[in-house]
């Protein structure tokens, strides 16, 4: 049975426990201001090694400060994940950032991200946002997937999360 709802901060650190696996086929580079799709065979295994010490510590500062985290469960267990951070960025400090989101390997295409994506969306226009900044993974479904959603290239990436992220491809959505 599925089930979802608001997580609470001790939960944060079960984020690890969704099944990251995959198996990607091509990633995206950002070239002259355009999205230029490669091939490239990648195994994610799962997490990489000190995924969980580097960026546990960003989440649960991004809980204490307001950010909204939600979970879906089944069986107990976590299997998708969002989570907005609180502070606003941008030039003109109007934009929500969307910190993570991810869905365990067996439920990807079952529109559970879809749910929680616009969940986020909801959210970050409640709390005054006139978009949501998305730091995205550069693989093929990855980008594709927020792009189906309204998702596009961030006109000026934030320096401080592309600094942090500087593959990865920086999108903004309008709410």
């Amino acid at each position: 049975m599925l089930v979802d709802r608001e997580l609470r901060r001790d939960e944060i650190a079960l984020v690890w426990t969704i099944d990251r696996r995959e198996s990607i086929d091509a990633l995206y580079h950002l070239e002259d201001g355009k999205l230029i799709l490669r091939p490239e065979q990648i195994e994610v295994p799962g997490w990489p090694p000190g995924e969980a010490d580097k960026y546990t510590p960003i989440l649960l500062e991004c809980f204490d400060r307001g950010g909204w985290a939600y979970g879906a469960f089944e069986d107990g267990g976590l299997i998708g994940v969002v989570i907005v951070h609180g502070n606003f960025i941008g030039i003109n400090k109007d934009q929500l950032q969307l910190e993570f989101l991810h869905v365990s390997r067996a439920h990807r295409k079952t529109g559970l991200g879809a749910k929680l994506f616009h969940l986020a969306r909801a959210v970050a226009r409640e709390r005054g946002a006139r978009s949501l900044y998305v730091s995205a993974t550069p693989s093929r479904n990855t980008v594709n997937f927020y792009l189906r959603r309204g998702c596009r290239l961030a006109k000026e990436p934030e320096p401080e999360l592309f600094a942090r992220e500087p593959e990865d491809i920086h999108l903004e959505c309008e709410l």
